[in-house]
């Protein structure tokens, strides 16, 4: 929140604690509740907030069947808000307007409700409690201040919808008053659907000037996408392969469309801070439709929640974390969350492969840990058995001691031990000595897997294989059938390389910069898509995106297919098999199985 901000309700508070003085000092009630209460109002007076709160509450609790029980709740609640304790003050004024409709100060009540949420952040439900207060006022220095508190919310946020039920119970005349201010602001900001609309609660209809009129014609012709990434630092190479990936998306929207987009790069030096900071000043933007970025799960989490309150569309590209997207009900998730790819390979270790039990090696790398958890979660709630998790740093590259690790719980044997005593007696080399369990899980980077798995083979450990995304690697692959073992792994991206679009991609790509395209610059390529794909047969607005980016259920795109699910993120998580050195969709063997068998005419 910005300083103006707090400096607009703070002067507001100070009207409000002066007006509030003239409330009743006395009151008619046993003598020692009279004597407290006068008590804990001299002390609000000299803004000793924490001793009233404590004379209120001990009023409360040693006269709960006072008939002046609604100004001890009332007072209580208005010194904690002035304490700062603005939950407990959200939690007091609402249980007050719920058990005292018809106070007197019930419209006071719904005001210092709705300063509490605001300085809360919650914006939406703030200008509420502020319009029931209005509702509700009978006084008109209240109005006035409800009326600046309104209009002060509307030119800080980036939007706030409102509806014709939002001003029910309003006379009309004060309602249109209202009304009127705030579609001059919603004017001044070039917002003219929501001026209009705004209007036409009060059966009116927008009259633009000519310079509003070309404003208006000339902004529906105009796309603008901000794009907020590492541009500088260490991972400034991963912000511009998505940055040129957009790029190529916006050349593609222009031939298509003959419209224009303008892309804004804004450096978030892959700092979730100065990533959040940059992203408020986005979301104020008249000119921004839509944001592409930040790049990291840990970026993308700060700036989702400090877009909750706004409007602004925003793609995370690459970020892997789940529940990113409960923190906007505006932000969308291209990459599919580590813990779905976890959740659906331990669904089909259960279903298909038919597993009682698994073992997992997983490296110490945060996705591949959230990914480990994810997965035993799930084969645990399904009834499975993790027998071993074993965790390997990045730089190892002997994996024997984790092998055998896993060996010894199997046979039955000391984990630092060199031979195996058999049930006959005789000696054997552990590390020759077959051991089998149902399912192993082992997710990693492409690099990590060349190493490890040819050792997981020597030291004869087997089981059914199931991997991550690094798995989808010609790396992987060379090792042979011998050593990949048919594993099935998840991959969202690895048939984006395979379909039209991405060829496309691929060759402007080129082109253009003299490469092929990475990953990244295929989820740039696809999130400007996205974006340019939902304004392209009609008008362009924030809301417009939203709800079009909410209807996407099966976009195929350069990096793959997506599909968003309830909670706007991507649900599209394909398994694959590796046969022959190849990577094989699992549908696609089926189709080919049924084929084989006669199945399709």
């Amino acid at each position: 929140m910005s300083a103006s901000i707090l400096k607009t309700i703070t002067l507001v508070l100070l009207v409000v604690m002066i007006a509030g003085l003239s409330w009743a000092d006395s009151l008619d009630d046993d003598p020692q509740a009279v004597s407290l209460y006068a008590k804990g109002k001299r002390l609000l007076r000299a803004g000793d907030w924490y001793g009233a709160v404590r004379l209120f509450e001990e009023l409360e609790a040693r006269f709960p069947n006072s008939k002046n029980l609604d100004l001890f709740l009332f007072n209580r609640a208005k010194a904690r808000y002035h304490l700062a304790d603005y939950a407990d003050a959200r939690a007091g004024f609402g249980y007050f307007v719920s058990r005292y409709p018809n106070s007197t100060l019930v419209a006071h009540a719904w005001f210092f409700l709705g300063n509490a949420r605001y300085l809360g952040s919650d914006i939406s439900l703030a200008t509420r409690a502020w319009l029931k207060a209005y509702a509700l006022s009978r006084d008109d220095q209240l109005d006035r201040l409800i009326t600046s508190s309104l209009i002060e919310s509307f030119r800080n946020a980036a939007s706030i919808n409102l509806g014709q039920s939002d001003f029910e119970g309003i006379g009309e005349a004060k309602k249109c008053r209202l009304v009127r201010k705030l579609a001059e602001i919603l004017l001044e900001r070039g917002d003219f659907n929501r001026a209009g609309a705004l209007l036409g609660i009060c059966g009116e209809e927008l009259n633009l000037s000519d310079e509003q009129s070309t404003r208006f014609q000339t902004a529906k012709q105009r796309l603008e996408i901000a794009l907020l990434l590492p541009l500088s630092g260490e991972m400034h190479t991963y912000g511009q392969e998505i940055f040129n990936g957009a790029t190529i998306a916006a050349e593609f929207y222009r031939q298509r469309t003959g419209r224009e987009v303008k892309l804004v790069p804004y450096d978030s030096k892959g700092d979730p801070v100065e990533a959040a900071r940059i992203a408020g000043e986005i979301s104020r933007s008249l000119d921004t439709d839509a944001l592409v970025g930040p790049l990291t799960s840990d970026e993308a989490a700060v700036v989702s929640a400090a877009l909750g309150c706004a409007t602004l569309p925003m793609i995370a590209p690459a970020a892997t974390q789940a529940g990113l997207t409960l923190l906007s009900p505006t932000s969308f998730q291209l990459a599919p969350n580590i813990e779905l790819e976890g959740i659906t390979l331990a669904d089909y270790a259960i279903d298909e492969v038919r597993a009682d039990s698994v073992a997992i090696i997983t490296s110490t790398a945060t996705d591949d840990l959230r990914m480990a958890r994810a997965f035993a979660d799930r084969f645990e709630s399904r009834n499975g058995t993790v027998l071993a998790i074993e965790y390997y740093r990045s730089r190892d590259k002997d994996f024997g001691p984790y092998i055998r690790d896993i060996k010894a719980i199997l046979l039955g044997q000391p984990g630092d031990s060199t031979y195996y005593i058999s049930a006959d007696g005789d000696t054997l080399d552990l590390d020759v000595i077959p051991a089998n369990i149902d399912c192993l899980f082992i997710p990693g980077s492409p690099n990590q897997l060349r190493q490890l798995l040819p050792q997981v083979h020597f030291y004869n450990l087997n089981g059914f294989y199931l991997g991550s995304d690094g798995w989808g690697d010609d790396v992987v692959y060379k090792l042979g059938d011998d050593v990949t073992k048919r594993a099935v792994f998840s991959s969202p991206f690895l048939g984006g390389r395979n379909s039209q679009i991405y060829l496309e991609f691929a060759t402007a790509f080129d082109a253009r910069f003299g490469s092929q395209p990475q990953r990244l610059a295929s989820l740039g390529f696809d999130a400007v898509n996205l974006i340019t794909g939902a304004v392209a047969t009609g008008g362009i607005s924030r809301d417009r995106i939203i709800e079009r980016l909410r209807s996407v259920d099966g976009y195929d795109g350069a990096s793959g297919r997506i599909v968003f699910g309830d909670n706007r993120e991507n649900i599209e998580m394909p398994l694959y098999r590796i046969e022959s050195r190849q990577a094989v969709r699992l549908d696609a063997e089926t189709e080919r199985e049924v084929e084989a068998e006669g199945g399709i005419e």
